[in-house]
C-alpha cells in the first residue's frame, strides 16, 4: 500500500502546540489530525527554530527534515499533502509554492488569504495543477454542528426565519497590516460566516458597521452586520466587542422552535402549549438528540486520506468556500465604509483595505 507523505508548515498553536491543552477534545491540531491517519509527516517548517525542533522531536523527524525556509524544503523534498498553518499574510506565497511543488492536497488554515485577488490566485493555480484545497473551517466537520444541520434539514424547528450569530472576543490584538486582511471579524469571524453559509446557503447582501475603542485608524474592535441569504434567512451578526471572554454562538429561530449552540453547549426548544398564557404557545426546552462524538481535525484528514486514495472527490470545505467567507467579511467592511447595503458577489478587484481602515 502506498505511503503518503505530508509536510506541516507552521508548527505553532493550531499546527501543533494546542495538542498539549488538557481540556481540548483530541486531536485538536493539524499534527494530531494527520497522526490519526496512515499519512506520515516527513517534513516540517517553522521560522521559530526552538518551536521547530520541539515539533521535530515530538514527531520523530530527523534533523534534515526540519526547515526554517519553506522554499528550501519544497525544493528538496516531495509531499502528497501540505498543511499550511501560518499567519494569514503568508498564505498566498506559501500556498502557491506548495501547489507548484506538485502536492496533491493543500490543507490551508482559515482565512484562505488576505484578499479576494490572492484567494482567486490560489484557487486558479490549484485547478491548473489538479491540486485539491481544503480550508480549515473546522465546524463543518464537527459532530455538534453537523447534528444542528441535520435538525434544521429535518424541519424539527420549522422554517428558519432569523439567526443571531456572535463571536465575542477582546479588541484587536497587534498591528493592522494590509496583508492580514482584517481584524476580529476576519480572524475569528470567518468560522461564523462560513457556518452560516453551510446551514443557510449563499449570502446575497450585507449591511455592516464597525467601530474602534480608542483609535481613529486601523482594523475594527467590533463589527456588526445584517446578512441576508438567498434562502430568505436574516442573520444578525456581532464580532469582537471588547469582551473579557471568548464566545462562539448561534441562536437559530424557526417557526416551530429554536436551536442554541455555542462552545460546549447545545440546546433545543420546541413550540408547546403555554403554561403562562391561555391560548398562546411558548418555546419549551426539550432533550437534544444523541450524537456520536468525533474530532473535526481527524475528520479533515480522513477526508484528505480518502481523496489521496482515490476513494472520494468530495471536500466539505474547499477553496470556493474559503473565498465566499472572505467575500462576505470584506463585503461587511465595504458596507461599513460606504454606509449602505452591499450586494454580493463583490467585484473581482476586491476592496481597498487601506482606504476603508485609514491605513
Amino acid at each position: 500500500m502506498k505511503k503518503f507523505r505530508a509536510a506541516l508548515i507552521g508548527c505553532g498553536r493550531i499546527g501543533f502546540i494546542l495538542e498539549g491543552d488538557p481540556l481540548r477534545n483530541k486531536p485538536c491540531t493539524h499534527f494530531g489530525g494527520i497522526s490519526r491517519t496512515s499519512i506520515k509527516i516527513t517534513g516540517a517548517c517553522d521560522i521559530n527554530r526552538e518551536r521547530l525542533h520541539h515539533f521535530a522531536d515530538t514527531a520523530g523527524l530527523p534533523a534534515d527534515a526540519a526547515y526554517t525556509c519553506h522554499k528550501k524544503m519544497l525544493k528538496e523534498k516531495k509531499f502528497d499533502l501540505i498543511t499550511i498553518a501560518t499567519w494569514t499574510e503568508n498564505h498566498s506565497e506559501i500556498a502557491l509554492d506548495a501547489i507548484d511543488s506538485g502536492a496533491k492536497i493543500i490543507v490551508l488554515e482559515k482565512p484562505v488569504s488576505h484578499s479576494l485577488k490572492s484567494a482567486r490566485a490560489i484557487i486558479e493555480a490549484a485547478d491548473k495543477k489538479n491540486c485539491r484545497i481544503i480550508i480549515n473551517h473546522e465546524r463543518r466537520y464537527d459532530y455538534r454542528y453537523r447534528k444542528v444541520g441535520h435538525i434544521i434539514d429535518s424541519g424539527k424547528i420549522g422554517e428558519v426565519k432569523t439567526v443571531n450569530a456572535r463571536i465575542l472576543t477582546g479588541p484587536l490584538r497587534g498591528e493592522s497590516r494590509i496583508n492580514s486582511g482584517g481584524g476580529p471579524l476576519l480572524h475569528d469571524g470567518t468560522h461564523l460566516v462560513d457556518i452560516i453559509r453551510f446551514y443557510f446557503g449563499e449570502v446575497i447582501s450585507v449591511k455592516g458597521e464597525f467601530s474602534r475603542d480608542s483609535r481613529d485608524s486601523g482594523f475594527e474592535d467590533t463589527a456588526l452586520a445584517w446578512i441576508k441569504t438567498e434562502s430568505g434567512v436574516n442573520i444578525f451578526l456581532e464580532s469582537g466587542g471588547g469582551r473579557k471572554y471568548f464566545l462562539f454562538e448561534l441562536e437559530i429561530w424557526g417557526t416551530e422552535g429554536k436551536i442554541l449552540i455555542g462552545n460546549g453547549y447545545e440546546k433545543l426548544f420546541i413550540r408547546n402549549k403555554s403554561k403562562l398564557y391561555k391560548g398562546f404557545n411558548d418555546l419549551e426546552e426539550t432533550k437534544f438528540p444523541a450524537m456520536t462524538k468525533n474530532s473535526c481535525f481527524e475528520e479533515i484528514y480522513k477526508e484528505a486520506e480518502l481523496i489521496l486514495k482515490g476513494k472520494t472527490d468530495n471536500i466539505t470545505s474547499d477553496g470556493a468556500d474559503g473565498y465566499r467567507a472572505l467575500e462576505i467579511i470584506h463585503g461587511i467592511y465595504l458596507s461599513a465604509h460606504r454606509k449602505r447595503e452591499i450586494t454580493l458577489p463583490l467585484q473581482k478587484s476586491g476592496i481597498d483595505l487601506k482606504k476603508i481602515f485609514n491605513l
